[in-house]
């Protein structure tokens, strides 16, 4: 399934983990769609005019951050699927609200 379709199917909502069939030991939080974390994805589905995706990747087993250039995204490809909230999730997200924070007060 695509990005995209998981994202309707999540609600029109952000904060989706996901794995692609390629991907070894590697999850990804899907953080915004098209600039947002919810509402309808703007044009039409299934290719919703391209919007782009911002996701942050982790290793799967540990929650270790991955490094943005080891982690390309088509939102558009078919090999994706959702997956249950790693049980270090909790962690990891609260690491990038302190993030997303920091930059935004800077």
């Amino acid at each position: 399934m695509t990005i995209y379709g998981m994202y309707v199917q999540n609600g029109n909502r952000a904060g989706l983990w996901v794995q692609h069939r390629t991907w070894n030991n590697v999850c990804a939080l899907v953080q915004r769609i098209g600039g947002q974390e919810s509402g309808k994805l703007p044009g039409r589905a299934p290719l919703h005019d391209h919007a782009p995706v911002q996701a942050k990747a982790f290793d799967v087993r540990s929650g270790r951050p991955l490094a943005t250039d080891q982690f390309n995204v088509d939102p558009a490809d078919r090999g994706f699927v959702a997956i249950a909230q790693p049980p270090w999730a909790h962690t990891a997200t609260r690491a990038l609200v302190i993030e997303s924070f920091a930059k935004s007060s800077v």
